[in-house]
């Protein structure tokens, strides 16, 4: 899942390369990353509604860090501020990407990102029950991405994200459950964003299912003017999920619904070699071209039924080295260090 440069104005690092510092509160179980500074400058001002959705020319960090604890991710808050301390509006971050760069995603032979989270995205705690199993050591790289539409120009920004965990010897053990992206615009190497209207759109990917398991939760990434993401069940037409936005009268996106249907039952349960697909709706206003002005990312908290039946990460792939040229061209070599 690649990251457009959409609505994204002008994030100036304060310094090269992001400073990252990360630390462990064991008493709390929480692992605690902090990300800066950075200046953000406003977004120039744009006339029209498709002159808003053009391109504009900004800057992402990439920082590569060792995980330091074993156990299970459980969930997430995040919070910015200026260098007094006061908080800082959540609209500013365009996403963040916590990147594994020793596994792979289901259906994308790229880097799994057990955390996506776009500025919509309100925090979020899995029941104890879950968890995302991480090992001490772990190779990981935080991506941050920032869009500064406020009119005011930002200086000696900081994200903190402090990630809550299971410790390892802790009795029962949650069951495994891992992220599940099914992203209606991916394609190997470029932006996974898309046009939109002239009026309604319907935008879907289909795909074919490699393992069985269950979806326990669904969240969801749109952009303005989306009226809906689903995923459906290619054979039988049933819709498995729904989800909407939360949007003002003006189209405006500020969160996304969300589904949960707990770790007790079934959930809902997806089986290997059956097509299904996912499927974003825009509505945009009458005549009006939105030139990669639209996404619909699904994200899932799915527990495979066999975890050992994970693809490997294959670094030789040819959708997986497109991915990296890509993260390349936007500086992950310089600021994260990666390995090939």
């Amino acid at each position: 899942m690649l990251v457009p440069a959409v609505l994204l104005a002008a994030a100036v690092l304060a310094t090269d390369t992001p400073a990252l510092a990360v630390s462990v509160d064991s008493s709390r179980h929480e692992v605690v990353l902090r990300l800066g500074p950075f200046r953000l400058d406003a977004a120039p001002a744009r006339g029209g509604v498709e002159e808003k959705y053009r391109e504009s020319g900004h800057e992402m960090g990439q920082t590569r860090f060792t995980w330091p604890v074993a156990g299970w991710a459980r969930g997430f808050r995040i919070t910015i501020r200026d260098g007094a301390g006061r908080p800082l509006p959540r609209e500013l971050l365009h996403h963040i990407n916590l990147m594994h760069l020793d596994r792979r995603q289901l259906l994308t032979p790229l880097y799994e990102r057990p955390l996506a989270v776009g500025k919509e995205t309100a925090d979020a705690m899995l029941p104890r029950s879950t968890g995302v199993r991480l090992e001490a050591g772990a190779q990981m790289a935080l991506e941050s991405a920032w869009s500064n539409e406020t009119g005011t120009d930002y200086g000696d920004v900081s994200l903190q994200l402090t990630l809550s965990y299971l410790p390892a010897q802790i009795a029962p053990r949650p069951v495994d459950v891992r992220p599940l992206v099914m992203d209606v615009g991916y394609a190997a190497g470029v932006n996974n964003s898309f046009d939109v209207g002239p009026g309604r759109t319907v935008h879907q990917r289909e795909f074919l299912m490699p393992i069985d398991g269950r979806l326990l939760g669904v969240g969801g990434h749109l952009h303005d003017y989306a009226e809906s993401l689903d995923l459906v069940d290619v054979a039988s037409g049933k819709v498995l999920v729904a989800l909407r936005p939360k949007a003002d009268a003006s189209g405006k996106v500020a969160g996304v619904s969300r589904s949960l249907y707990g770790v007790s039952g079934s959930g809902v349960r997806l089986r290997a070699g059956r097509r299904y697909r996912v499927e974003a709706v825009y509505r945009t206003p009458p005549g009006q071209m939105l030139p990669q002005g639209g996404m619909g990312v699904m994200v899932g908290i799915f527990a495979p039924d066999d975890p050992t039946r994970w693809p490997a990460l294959d670094r030789n792939h040819p959708e997986f080295l497109a991915d990296l040229a890509e993260l390349d061209r936007k500086g992950w070599g310089k600021a994260a260090g990666h390995r090939h």
